[in-house]
């Protein structure tokens, strides 16, 4: 012994492990992450921002259209961001994909829970248990603890709840429940959310969306069904103000060489023939037909109007007084002229620079076929011709703009749609309420113990609640004892 105490012998202990590397505590905080309303916030948000993206530029157009509106510059952000097709881009897709995983692991969560507290014994509670309650009351009633038992079942009875009931030995307990949707509600609408999404990519991926301009009295061969659609008629009604009333088009489907649907089809009135719908989408003015030119034929040298002719499309007109044929062969919009392929083309489809090819036939000697310019009428000149010949009016072709779509997932959608419009409705207006009753022998009679709880509408519950404890003090001759939240 030296004064100094003894040295504690070192004990070699279990190494802990560190927390929250384990995998039950990984996989609990990534649960926690994926069922975050925090997520499900920035999934909407980014949603929401990508879709105004969608709405506000056009998708699937044209390079031009988008070089013509934007710049070239920006037509080439657009392409390397997917702005012009943003429904398919992979990071919109992983937007969807991640809000699916929200809402599944959000119902994964919390739905099994409610489930359970649904199916389980909720009977066989403690007196504490009653006592603990948010709403909760004490009422001494001078009966017999089985009349009052039943008094109080038929009441739960007669206002739709479900009453189940246990007798032991110096007690009874009374579970009443209702509005038990009401807890599902909110859960299916959560999975509504994973069958909407799961059907619009569906769609998207295996259905498709095209957009076709068809003229009067064509036949359109539909590749993706196989059959063929002819238009057989295309008009505009108007108002007695001149303004469009509606459009519409007769189409026919022929299927195998056979006509096997004709429909007249307007706007929000489709065809549907082989799981494609034909939308009448829009019309316009064609950019490379007309129905009729009128045409005046000018004498070169005295500069006067010999003759005024209405020339039909592709239709040879004679002018025998002029000892001429003439005929309309080609039209566009929007001239221009593509040098490297020697080849007339219409760069836009609005009617800005009209122009007709004229086919000329005079006195069987002269041939040519000219261009004649609406907005520049002594453009071209027929050398060997010695009249001049100018457009002055035309009446362009209409065209029936089609919507063609197919989406196989439309269905799960619209299942989907159902069941958060259900999902929300049963959460809106139906409330779960649960009430617990512990009736037990008292001096003068039984002693009845209530508490209960609903997990919405808290108001309307405390005013049932209310009087429920004024129906049992109605049932009781003696003072009663009422506390409650």
């Amino acid at each position: 012994m030296n004064g100094q105490p003894d040295a504690i012998p070192e004990q070699k202990s279990p190494r802990s492990s560190t927390p929250g590397l384990g995998w039950e505590e990984f996989s609990r905080e990534l649960v926690e992450f994926f069922a975050s309303i925090k997520l499900a916030m920035f999934l909407f948000l980014f949603i929401a921002i990508t879709a105004t993206i969608g709405t506000v530029i056009q998708q699937n157009e044209r390079p031009e259209s988008y070089i013509q509106e934007y710049g070239e510059s920006t037509y080439r952000w657009f392409l390397r961001l997917g702005f012009i097709d943003v429904y398919h881009t992979w990071w919109f897709t992983s937007l969807l994909g991640l809000l699916c995983v929200n809402s599944l692991t959000c119902f994964y969560k919390r739905f099994p829970g409610v489930w359970r507290s649904m199916k389980q014994d909720r009977v066989s509670v403690s007196l504490d248990f009653v006592k603990g309650m948010k709403q909760q009351a004490e009422v001494s009633i001078a009966n017999s603890k089985e009349v009052v038992a039943q008094q109080l079942a038929q009441h739960f009875i007669e206002k739709g709840y479900k009453v189940l009931a246990k007798n032991d030995p110096g007690e009874v307990t009374l579970y009443a429940t209702k509005g038990v949707l009401g807890r599902v509600g909110a859960h299916m609408a959560h999975l509504s959310a994973t069958v909407i999404i799961i059907g619009g990519l569906i769609g998207t991926y295996y259905g498709f969306q095209e957009f076709g301009v068809c003229l009067e009295g064509q036949t359109y061969h539909i590749p993706r069904g196989n059959f063929d659609l002819k238009v057989d008629k295309f008009w505009i009604d108007y108002h007695e103000n001149g303004s469009v009333k509606s459009y519409n088009s007769t189409l026919t489907v022929i299927d195998g060489g056979q006509s096997v649907v004709t429909k007249t089809i307007s706007v929000n009135d489709p065809l549907v023939y082989k799981g494609i719908w034909f939308y009448q989408s829009s019309y316009g003015d064609s950019w490379d037909q007309i129905e009729v030119a009128r045409i005046n034929i000018k004498d070169k040298e005295t500069d006067k109007v010999l003759k005024t002719v209405d020339l039909e499309w592709q239709k040879e007109q004679a002018v025998p007084e002029l000892d001429l044929k003439l005929s309309i062969t080609d039209f566009v919009a929007d001239f221009a002229f593509n040098s490297t392929e020697k080849k007339v083309f219409s760069k836009t489809v609005e009617h800005a620079n009209p122009a007709i090819r004229l086919a000329v036939n005079e006195r069987s000697t002269v041939q040519s076929t000219p261009w004649i310019f609406y907005q520049f009428p002594d453009l071209f000149d027929i050398k060997e011709s010695k009249y001049q010949f100018e457009l002055v009016g035309y009446k362009p072709k209409k065209f029936t703009g089609l919507q063609i779509a197919k989406n196989p997932g439309i269905n799960i959608v619209w299942t989907g749609s159902t069941m958060i419009v259900v999902g929300i409705t049963l959460s809106s207006f139906i409330f779960h309420r649960r009430i617990w009753m512990k009736i037990l022998p008292a001096p003068e009679g039984v002693t009845v113990y209530i508490g209960g709880t609903t997990h919405k509408s808290q108001i309307d519950f405390q005013r049932e609640f209310r009087k429920l404890t004024e129906k049992l003090q109605s049932l009781s001759a003696s003072p009663s004892r009422i506390s409650g939240a």
